[in-house]
């Protein structure tokens, strides 16, 4: 197996790449041991195959059949563990800089959010998908937010999770996020509602907001004509950079240090020093 297999398309995943759901393993228990199994199921061959990689074991290397093997034992645990079936989207082996990381999706969640599952020194899996609760707090506090600002529920709204290391919203207090979390904010909105300039007045309040919030965020904000903001969904959004209903953009990338602004009438992204922007 390659050093990092490749992310597959959906739909090859959705296709071919589902894992059984069975209780066939003992990879939740604690101190996993990785089983050596000499034959291939038909979920891991679908696998190699898409990787263009052989499906007859005794053609693949050590290292090979170690990694199919434990991407197999990996994803099975997410889907005994939570009931749910996941599908591969990406694997790092194990090296001198690298832990071993299996990425994977959840086909219930439409958002398409990468999973990530690891082993820990005690052998134990561990994965990150209880995060997901603390990703739709984020959403909704920052959906709120922008609707209350802009006084309409006309506003599309998803939300892409790029990096959470928190896990608990036991964490989360106050709506403090301790830039624990960072996220890809879209934002639809029409012009007979809203206009570029206000948007870019709006900007210097939303972020001193996310800096209250510590929340990590790439923030684009999309003004569009001829267009039922109500249907904008993750399945469709792209078919409204199209030019029969794009009319332009804001963005703005904020973490611990600076505050990034370009869009529609800036020739040149504008750094600043977020103490600076916000004040």
């Amino acid at each position: 197996m390659k050093k990092l297999i490749a992310l597959i398309t959906t739909a090859i995943l959705a296709a071919s790449m589902v894992t059984s759901c069975g209780k066939s393993n003992s990879s939740s228990q604690t101190g996993h041991k990785w089983e050596n199994s000499e034959t291939l199921n038909e979920w891991q061959k679908s696998l190699l195959e898409a990787q263009g990689l052989p499906t007859d074991i005794e053609k693949l290397t050590s290292s090979q059949k170690r990694s199919i093997q434990h991407i197999y034992e990996m994803i099975t645990y997410l889907n005994e563990k939570y009931d749910e079936e996941f599908v591969y989207a990406g694997y790092v082996e194990p090296g001198l800089m690298d832990e071993e990381t299996l990425y994977a999706r959840s086909l219930s969640d439409k958002k398409k959010r990468t999973v990530t599952v690891k082993i820990d020194s005690d052998g134990d899996f561990t994965d990150d998908y209880m995060g997901s609760s603390v990703a739709d707090y984020c959403e909704k506090l920052i959906g709120d937010y922008i609707r209350s600002y802009f006084d309409s529920d006309e506003i599309g709204y998803l939300m892409f999770v790029n990096t959470n290391r928190i896990n608990s919203m036991k964490d989360v207090e106050d709506g403090d996020f301790h830039w624990d979390i960072g996220v890809q904010n879209v934002f639809f909105l029409s012009n007979n509602d809203v206009c570029l300039e206000e948007i870019e007045s709006f900007s210097h309040d939303y972020a001193n907001w996310l800096f209250e919030h510590k929340i990590i965020s790439n923030n684009q904000f999309n003004i569009v004509r001829n267009t039922d903001i109500k249907i904008i969904s993750y399945s469709n959004y792209d078919t409204y950079y199209h030019e029969d209903y794009f009319v332009s953009r804001f963005n703005m990338v904020i973490d611990t240090q600076k505050v990034i602004i370009s869009g529609s009438t800036v020739d040149h992204p504008k750094y600043y020093d977020i103490e600076e922007y916000i004040n």
